[in-house]
């Protein structure tokens, strides 16, 4: 795996101000606007990390990144299948962190 420099000090700042407002909407929001919040900043992470030139795994961030931002609209619409979906993608992050340390002789 490539230890290279992915978010510039900016980028790493804002999406520090996007968490930390989340926690505190958190709050006051309904319970379910929390997972919102979280996918919603993955989301963001991963824009940072197709960016750079130096990604190794763009096309796994790039799909991921799509179905984050068109699934993550179905809690406002469809609460089963957004509570779904948040397990299925759980589920192609594992698989693609183990796949990771398998290729590292972990």
């Amino acid at each position: 795996m490539n230890q290279t420099k992915v978010l510039s000090e900016e980028e790493a700042f804002e999406l520090l101000t996007f968490l930390v407002t989340s926690a505190r909407g958190c709050v006051d929001e309904p319970e379910t606007y929390g997972t919102f919040r979280l996918i919603d900043a993955a989301s963001r992470l991963l824009d940072f990390l197709l960016k750079s030139e130096e990604v190794e795994d763009r096309e796994f961030y790039s799909h991921l990144k799509e179905e984050i931002d068109e699934k993550k609209l179905w809690l406002m619409t469809d609460e089963e299948a957004y509570f779904n979906f948040l397990s299925e993608v759980t589920r192609k992050v594992a698989q693609r962190l183990k796949r990771r340390a398998e290729s590292q002789g972990a």
